[in-house]
């Protein structure tokens, strides 16, 4: 049950994930304006981690491996296994496609170049202890993308709070929290990462000018870009002034 379970309950974490986007400002894209963080983080992952398939050395020389990090100091490993995975065909085809996602919903939330220095972030913090523990050996990019993923839900909570990101915040906690109790690992970053966006929310709060993700932006508008929205506008007070000269027109 539980290699099914598991794989269902990833899905329901995006599914969640896209619900608390949904209730945020946030960008959009076109083809003049793509969304060139959330491609070029793909591309990061995407390009070596097919290649690998075709030269298994990549994989031997990215990898995460406890013994060659704590005794052979080859102290790269802990950025670098994201690059690779250890899923084989399926593993990697889900990866990638999951990453697809995140990373688009994690640019229009914190911005082109935000979304960057969160991913950034997340691989600093959550490699230290390779460092220090011995672990199994492995790579994938699972665990960035879903603290990249929940980190969106951890920001609405202090930026937009409300019932509905109350909510949405504590099932995917729970989500992590089952995922945990199944024995899936991928349980602790769901959770990890709502704190990511917690301390990444506080941060912003407390050094406003420091930087200012799209989602906590008071000038953003839900759907589309700040320049649609002012063109918008633009056409509302158009629209009115029209209406005007035609009572005007209509009562001379």
């Amino acid at each position: 049950m539980t290699p099914v379970l598991s794989p269902a309950l990833y899905i329901l974490m995006i599914v969640l994930v896209m619900k608390v986007v949904e209730g945020l400002p946030r960008l959009t894209f076109s083809p003049r304006n793509p969304p060139k963080a959330a491609v070029g983080l793909w591309l990061l992952v995407a390009v070596p981690s097919l290649l690998q398939f075709a030269l298994p050395q990549l994989y031997d020389a990215l990898h995460r491996d406890s013994g060659l990090i704590i005794d052979r100091h080859q102290w790269w490993r802990p950025f670098t296994s994201f690059m690779v995975q250890d899923g084989g065909v399926g593993g990697t085809a889900f990866n990638l496609f999951v990453l697809a996602v995140i990373a688009l919903a994690a640019e229009r939330v914190w911005g082109t170049r935000m979304m960057p220095a969160i991913a950034a972030a997340i691989l600093l913090v959550f490699s230290i202890d390779t460092f220090l523990v011995h672990g199994p050996p492995g790579g994938g990019n699972s665990g960035l993308t879903f603290r990249l993923a929940t980190s969106i839900a951890g920001l609405a909570l202090l930026i937009r709070p409300g019932r509905r990101h109350w909510l949405l915040a504590a099932a995917i906690a729970a989500d992590g929290a089952v995922l945990l109790l199944l024995g899936d690992g991928h349980g602790e970053p769901v959770i990890t990462g709502i704190v990511v966006g917690l301390v990444a929310a506080v941060v912003q709060r407390h050094w406003p000018r420091l930087w200012q993700p799209v989602a906590a932006d008071p000038a953003a508008t839900r759907g589309p870009t700040r320049t649609g929205g002012r063109a918008r506008r633009a056409g509302e007070r158009h629209g009115r002034a029209l209406t005007a000269t035609e009572r005007t027109d209509g009562g001379s």
